[in-house]
C-alpha cells in the first residue's frame, strides 16, 4: 500500500513539472479573441501561438473571431461593439480610439518587465506589443533587374523615377500595390511622411490642430503629389484599385510587376511561394538621396477589454497569455517567421539567412526614423475617420477623379471640420473601473 501511495505521489510530481506553472489552480475559462487578418502569414503565425496556448493551457478555450474582407480594422472592431460582441482579448491597433471609449482595461502591470519599451496612452499602459514597426522597401527579383540591367540601388528619388520609366518601356508594370485594401495605401503614404514630415518635425500634427501648418503647405503637398503621380503615370500594375494585399507577393513571383513596395514580414510568403525567387531590397530614397525608415515602438499590441477584465479567472489567462506569447521559443519562431523587430527585455536571435534582411540590418540603425502618422498618441494622434477618409480621397486623385491640389485643399477642409468636435490635447479617457 504504501509504495502504491509514493509511487501516486511521484506521478503527480511529474503532472506538476510537466504542466505550466498555475495551471492547476486556474479555472475553466472561455474568451473570445481576434486579430488583423489583412497578412496571410501573421494570421496563421497569430493561429498557431493561440492553439498552442490552447494545448499548453487546456483550461483556457479562445473562441476566435475573426472577420474576413477589405474593411479597415478598427472598423470591423467598431462594429463588433456595436452589436456587443467586442472581443475579450484583442490585438490593438487605434489604441487611443478605444481607450476614449472605455473599451480597453490597463495593461497588468505584472507584464511591464517583458519589454523594452511600452508606449502610454494618456499616461497609461495598454498594449503588449507584438513588434516594432518595421521598415518598408522596394522588393524586386534580382535575377530579372540584372538579366535587364536595371539599377539596384537608386541613388535619389528622380532615379527610382527613371528607373520605374525603364521598366514601363520593357512592357512589364514597375510595381504591384494591393490598394482594394485602403490600408495597404498606407505603406507608400508612409514613405513620403517620413521623408518630408515625420523625421524633421514629430509635433506636425500637433501643430496641424494649432493651425500652424496644413497639408497644402510645399513639405507635405510635395509628398502627396509624388505618391498620385506614382500611379497617374501608370507605374502601378493596372488592376491596383482591385488588387488586395493578399495577391500582391504573387503579381511579382509572376513577373507582373517588377517591384512590390512592402514590409519584411513578406518575405517568408515570397520564398515560401517560389524558393527560387532571388529576392532583393532596397530602400527607396528622398529627392535628396537621404534613405528614411518608418521605425520605433508603437502603441499597438495584445490588450484586455473592460469587461473581460472584471473577471479574474479572464484576467488570469491573458497574463498567461501574453507570458506565453512573448516565450523565447514561441516568440522567436513568431519574430523570425516575419522577419520582424522585436520588443521584449529578453534577446530574441534568429538566423538571418535572407540576403534581403542582411541588407535592411546594415541600413536600419543608421537611418533616421519615425512613426507613421497614424500612430501618433497624445497630441499627434489623427481625427479617428481621417486616415480612412485621406486614402479614399487618394485613391480618387490615383485615379484622376480629383487632382491632387484638390484632395490637399480637400484634407484641410475635412480636417477643420474633424477638428471642431476632436482635439486629442483636450480629450479625457473613460476610467477603467474594475
Amino acid at each position: 500500500m504504501a509504495k502504491k501511495v509514493l509511487l501516486l505521489l511521484a506521478i503527480i510530481s511529474m503532472v506538476a513539472v510537466l504542466v505550466p506553472a498555475n495551471i492547476l489552480a486556474l479555472k475553466q475559462v472561455e474568451l473570445t479573441i481576434t486579430y488583423a487578418t489583412g497578412d496571410p502569414l501573421t494570421k496563421q503565425l497569430t493561429h498557431d501561438a493561440v492553439v498552442a496556448f490552447m494545448k499548453a493551457y487546456p483550461n483556457v478555450k479562445f473562441i476566435e473571431d475573426l472577420s474576413a474582407g477589405t474593411t479597415a480594422y478598427a472598423d470591423t472592431l467598431k462594429v463588433k461593439d456595436a452589436v456587443g460582441e467586442f472581443p475579450d482579448v484583442v490585438e490593438m491597433r487605434d489604441t487611443p480610439m478605444f481607450v476614449r471609449a472605455g473599451k480597453l482595461a490597463p495593461l497588468p502591470k505584472e507584464l511591464y518587465s517583458l519589454f523594452e519599451s511600452m508606449i502610454p496612452v494618456y499616461g497609461t499602459v495598454y498594449t503588449a506589443p507584438i513588434t516594432a514597426q518595421y521598415p518598408n522597401g522596394i522588393l524586386y527579383n534580382k535575377k530579372v533587374f540584372k538579366a535587364n540591367g536595371w539599377s539596384e540601388n537608386p541613388k535619389t528619388y528622380a532615379d527610382f523615377l527613371k528607373l520605374c520609366d525603364k521598366i514601363k518601356l520593357s512592357g512589364v508594370a514597375p510595381f504591384v500595390a494591393g490598394i482594394k485594401d485602403i490600408w495597404h495605401l498606407g505603406f507608400w503614404f508612409g514613405k513620403f511622411w517620413v521623408d518630408n514630415i515625420g523625421t524633421k518635425n514629430p509635433n506636425w500634427m500637433a501643430d496641424r490642430y494649432a493651425g500652424k501648418v496644413h497639408f497644402t503647405d510645399p513639405d507635405f503637398a510635395g509628398g502627396i503629389k509624388q505618391l498620385v503621380e506614382l500611379f497617374t503615370k501608370g507605374y502601378a500594375e493596372a488592376g491596383f484599385m482591385s488588387t488586395t494585399e493578399s495577391q500582391c507577393p504573387m503579381i511579382l513571383i509572376s513577373g507582373k510587376a517588377a517591384m512590390y513596395y512592402c514590409g519584411t514580414f513578406v518575405f517568408t510568403q515570397i520564398m515560401t511561394a517560389d524558393p527560387s525567387f532571388d529576392l532583393g531590397w532596397f530602400p527607396l530614397p528622398d529627392n535628396a538621396g537621404k534613405v528614411k525608415l518608418l521605425g520605433g515602438a508603437t502603441p499597438n499590441g495584445w490588450a484586455l477589454s473592460t469587461d473581460a477584465a472584471k473577471d479574474p479567472d479572464k484576467m488570469g489567462a491573458f497574463v498567461r497569455f501574453v507570458r506565453f506569447f512573448f516565450a523565447k521559443k514561441q516568440y522567436t519562431n513568431f519574430v523570425a517567421s516575419m522577419n520582424g523587430f522585436p520588443t521584449t527585455k529578453l534577446r530574441i536571435s534568429y538566423e538571418v539567412t535572407s540576403p534581403a534582411m542582411q541588407t535592411i540590418l546594415k541600413i536600419f540603425p543608421k537611418a533616421p526614423k519615425s512613426l507613421n502618422w497614424n500612430n501618433g498618441v497624445g497630441a499627434n494622434e489623427l481625427p479617428p475617420p481621417f486616415r480612412n477618409w485621406t486614402y479614399k480621397k487618394l485613391q480618387e486623385a490615383m485615379i484622376g477623379s480629383v487632382t491632387a491640389d484638390q484632395a490637399l485643399k480637400d484634407m484641410d477642409a475635412e480636417f477643420d471640420r474633424l477638428a471642431k468636435d476632436f482635439n486629442p490635447s483636450q480629450l479625457v479617457p473613460v476610467k477603467f473601473n474594475p
